[in-house]
């Protein structure tokens, strides 16, 4: 009978493989808890009931927006200026200041506020967005309220329109 010579445990793929497992356990839960430190993902809202209780006050300025026929758009410029344009059709524009809110979908620390004095026609004003990524922008006044999204920086220009779902 021949006798086998012990091999070396370092050339086993079975052994390896035995390792793997947890090592790879290890690496993903440093991963998740770098990740859980280094960043900040916002507050949830703690009173979901009052939370409700606006969205009807928020649809009634969506309303209003679409009786008045208010449309504008928003351009974001090379030189970081923005410029927002009403349609050609939109004679009257209510309220005596209009605040533009950017508000990025994922990093509340991002949102972005700028306001205007109503001048009708166009506004202009600087703004530097900090980073790329989908926002929610809105234009807007106390009584109305139009809506838009925009991928930046694929996207340079969006539409603002009232927001009409489920009407």
């Amino acid at each position: 009978m021949q006798q086998q010579s012990p091999q070396n445990w370092k050339r086993e793929p079975w052994v390896w493989l035995v390792i793997a497992i947890p090592a790879s356990a290890v690496v993903m839960g440093v991963v998740m808890i770098t990740l859980a430190t280094a960043t900040w993902s916002g507050l949830v809202v703690d009173d979901y009931y009052q939370k409700g209780k606006q969205i009807n006050r928020v649809l009634a300025r969506d309303r209003l927006a679409q009786q008045l026929g208010l449309a504008a758009s928003l351009r974001l410029g090379d030189d970081n200026m923005v410029e927002i344009r009403f349609d050609p059709g939109v004679d009257f524009v209510p309220g005596e200041r209009i605040e533009l809110a950017l508000v990025h979908a994922t990093l509340p620390g991002h949102d972005r506020r700028l306001v205007f004095d109503n001048a009708g026609g166009s506004m202009r004003a600087r703004l530097e967005l900090p980073g790329k990524g989908r926002w929610n922008v809105f234009l807007q006044t106390p009584e109305w309220r139009l809506t838009g999204s925009l991928r930046y920086p694929q996207q340079r220009s969006v539409e603002l329109l009232p927001n009409m779902i489920g009407e």
